[in-house]
């Protein structure tokens, strides 16, 4: 998933929808380095298959938990382990 600012994110709207829509990237918006939202392909927002095939799909609270710890893996917080992380993934 790709990350941008706010303030980038408005000057180039328009080319995130075109990854999100022809791509099918995801964007995430970040607000003071923080994630505040997300640009994401209209069938992933619907729930569709196409977009999730052979992915699990997370709950609104998993994908929060998901986020913070990608915030704090990108910030080299030493209490988020990558290999940790993995192995929890896989149970």
């Amino acid at each position: 998933m790709r990350s941008t600012s706010l303030v980038s994110a408005k000057a180039h709207l328009s080319e995130l929808v075109d990854e999100a829509e022809h791509r099918g990237r995801r964007i995430l918006i970040l607000r003071h380095g923080k994630p505040a939202a997300a640009i994401v392909p209209v069938a992933v927002a619907r729930g569709g298959q196409s977009a999730t095939e052979g992915r699990q799909v997370l709950t609104a609270a998993e994908a929060e938990r998901r986020l913070d710890e990608l915030e704090a893996e990108m910030r080299g917080d030493p209490g988020v382990s990558a290999v940790e992380d993995l192995i929890e993934g896989r149970r």
